[in-house]
């Protein structure tokens, strides 16, 4: 995967649209390959991503800042309805960075209801991950503490809150799905180990072609392609996003950030 500098920004391929924080940045490149693997022509990959991503507000991690996925660029680049040749496809994941930051179910479930509406306006195949409710509900209070302390120590919610915004926000995603042709995958208890929030690395390859069966993929079944510890790094120094705060200073980054030797164009949000 090599950086090329980009001239141009029309898309003809088939748009894949993908939105999410930690769990999808850290394991990209393995989406990566599996659509590569799987797809019988290049891509159009669009992502809003990031390590403590929120879906509505600016978010930071460290000296890097990015603005909310609803608030980013993404959505003036993807391409009009009917003006490619295969139906987008689209993923909607790590929903629950927000609840941690504080921000209400009613909140949150807008600014998904936001994304889902203008993805539908492209008439895109949409695919929804919901919040690891069963991975929540074995948590230990000391566990919570730990995790809570070290990934949002401004937040002081309780377990017991944390758990019934997941199950409400859940039960909000699920209806709004069924009454809107959304597909819903449900995350399993054994796609986490002592971290309740990021996959296990043994199960990521299985678990994202379960995520991803979800798009009628035909030869996603028979696909071998496996994690490699190098992946966690790949999308935070490979990959610029258009809009980010770097030490309090805006930097821009004309997109497509990436083509793949295949074609395939990545462009960062």
């Amino acid at each position: 995967m090599n950086d090329l500098e980009i001239v141009d920004n029309s898309y003809s391929h088939r748009p894949v649209i993908l939105l999410g924080a930690s769990n999808l940045t850290r394991d990209f490149p393995l989406i990566l390959r599996l659509l590569e693997t799987t797809m019988d022509s290049p891509a159009d990959i669009f992502t809003a991503m990031g390590h403590g991503r929120s879906y509505g507000v600016w978010s930071r991690v460290l000296h890097r800042a990015l603005p909310g996925i609803t608030k980013s660029e993404l959505w003036k680049t993807l391409p009009e309805r009917n003006t490619v040749n295969k139906q987008p496809l689209a993923l909607l994941t790590d929903i629950g960075n927000d609840l941690i930051y504080g921000q209400s179910t009613e909140t949150i479930f807008g600014w998904i209801e936001d994304c889902i509406r203008q993805l539908q306006q492209i008439d895109a195949r949409i695919t929804i991950t919901l919040l690891p409710e069963e991975s929540l509900s074995r948590l230990s209070n000391l566990r919570f503490e730990l995790t809570r302390r070290l990934f949002f120590p401004k937040n002081s919610a309780s377990l017991s809150d944390l758990i019934q915004k997941v199950q409400l926000l859940n039960q909000r995603l699920l209806d709004f799905s069924h009454s809107n042709q959304i597909q819903i995958v449900t995350a399993s208890q054994h796609w986490y180990g002592i971290d309740p929030i990021h996959y296990r690395y043994s199960q990521r390859a299985a678990l994202w072609k379960s995520i991803l069966s979800n798009w009628d993929l035909p030869q996603l079944e028979h696909c071998q392609t496996k994690q490699h510890w190098h992946d966690t790094f790949y999308s935070v120094f490979h990959l610029k996003p258009a809009l980010k705060r770097q030490w309090g200073k805006l930097q821009h980054t004309p997109q497509p950030t990436q083509i793949l030797p295949d074609g395939t164009r990545i462009s960062m949000y």
